[in-house]
């Protein structure tokens, strides 16, 4: 834990009592372990977070820009599928060459 975090109050009756009394009755030999899972747990969650926040904020974007901006990424996502469409059709050509 950093300097900045400090740790809750725990009452008899809150889900901290009962996440502290489970890490009491685990051995010491895992703890380590119990430790990673938390570690990660708390990561994915913030990188869950952060994901939804990104979606969200892309689709604010796309629906509130200007005309202009909206022309354009028409025009750019358009280009985008062309050149995938281009790669698609050099590897089926390839295949059907190398048969």
């Amino acid at each position: 834990m950093n300097n900045h975090q400090s740790i809750p109050e725990i009452s008899s009756t809150t889900p901290w009592n009962y996440l502290l009394l489970e890490i009491a009755q685990t051995l010491e030999e895992y703890i380590p372990e119990i430790l990673q899972i938390v570690r990660l747990f708390r990561q994915s969650v913030i990188m869950k977070q952060t994901s939804v926040n990104d979606w969200e904020n892309a689709i604010k974007e796309i629906n509130q820009s200007d005309p202009i901006k909206q022309e354009q990424r028409k025009t750019n996502i358009k280009k985008l599928f062309e050149s995938w469409n281009g790669l698609d059709n050099e590897q089926e050509q390839k295949k059907t060459s190398a048969k």
